[in-house]
């Protein structure tokens, strides 16, 4: 057995048990739906390697649609990026701003904090998920990376990162428990260097101001002041142009509201944590004034109490364990 905990799926003989066990399997990132040349045969199949810091693993994937759904963001409320290199297979890729073609030897990254649809062939990829605040100073292109497509023929850094990657999930099962956080780290930083740099327009200067409000917002969760005039005197800028900035997201308010409700989640479903939170250290740890308000905005959000959150994140009825896990990771990443 390999000191590294890894994660399998292996498809059942029966086709349409398999379907289902596949889709339990990716419910902790993606609810998966079939199409007419979906078939969950025995090609399909998963393996997931916790590094501690950082997954990384390879699947090779039927025919489907994949959707995270704004929902799913929100409840979850995980702030990772999940990085795919293609190695067979095709797919379109929809975001709320772009549509974008995936072929074999492409890169595609996915912002866990955003939803996305996927309409795919069968697909065989390899596959990092990364905490955002290991990609360092690159972490502030994510946002705007969402959906983007980036090639092993761009450059030389994007050519290691590939071949990196591809050694590190095909030496798993060989690594002790002691090499696997150096191992985990460099591929963070390999996969940060690879990222591609947008085009330096005025569209650009004005995503990454957004971007960095959105930094600011999210560093600052915790007071209560936080709000437009706040920002605006933070960063120079007029109301009127700061609610342009979140016209997609129903206004600032909204969009800090969302953010401070995900932090909250993840504070009440930490598997990590030593017993449950106070819900009022939580409530004021995200910014709210006291606990009534928080637990009003938070059932409104979610449709249940803070007090319920843990329950209600643990199984459904025909869950699998190894679904369970899965999640269990990617909560886990970057506390």
């Amino acid at each position: 057995m390999p000191d590294i905990p890894v994660d399998r799926f292996v498809p059942d003989p029966d086709p349409v048990a398999s379907w289902k066990s596949w889709t339990e399997h990716l419910a902790p990132v993606f609810e998966a739906y079939p199409v007419p040349e979906t078939h969950a045969g025995p090609s399909v199949g998963m393996r997931s390697y916790n590094l501690g810091s950082v997954l990384v693993g390879e699947v090779s994937a039927p025919a489907q649609r994949l959707e995270r759904s704004a929902r799913m963001v929100e409840r979850q409320g995980v702030d990772h990026v999940l990085i795919q290199l293609y190695r067979s297979g095709t797919s379109t890729i929809r975001t709320d701003r772009s549509e974008t073609r995936i072929n074999p030897s492409d890169f595609v990254l996915y912002d866990l904090a955003q939803p996305v649809t996927i309409s795919s062939s069968a697909v065989a990829a390899t596959n990092i998920l990364v905490p955002r605040g290991l990609l360092g100073a690159r972490a502030g292109l994510v946002d705007s990376l969402h959906g983007h497509r980036f090639s092993v023929a761009d450059d030389r850094v994007t050519q290691l990162f590939a071949a990196y990657l591809g050694d590190v999930v095909a030496s798993c099962e060989d690594l002790t428990a002691q090499q696997a956080p150096g191992v985990a780290q460099a591929a963070a930083s390999l996969c940060a260097a690879a990222l591609p740099s947008p085009a330096g327009d005025v569209a650009t200067t004005k995503r990454r101001t957004s971007l960095a409000i959105r930094a600011f917002i999210q560093d600052n969760l915790g007071v209560p002041e936080l709000g437009p005039e706040m920002i605006c005197a933070r960063f120079g800028l007029s109301r009127a142009t700061l609610y342009r900035q979140f016209a997609a997201d129903d206004g600032v308010q909204s969009y800090i509201r969302n953010r401070r409700l995900a932090q909250a989640m993840r504070m009440l479903t930490d598997p990590a944590a030593d017993g449950r939170p106070r819900i009022s250290s939580v409530a004021y740890a995200t910014g709210f004034w006291d606990e009534k308000t928080f637990s009003r905005a938070f059932r409104r959000r979610f449709g249940y109490l803070p007090r319920d959150a843990a329950a209600e994140q643990g199984a459904g009825p025909g869950q699998s364990r190894t679904s369970l896990l899965l999640g269990e990771w990617i909560q886990q990443l970057g506390w």
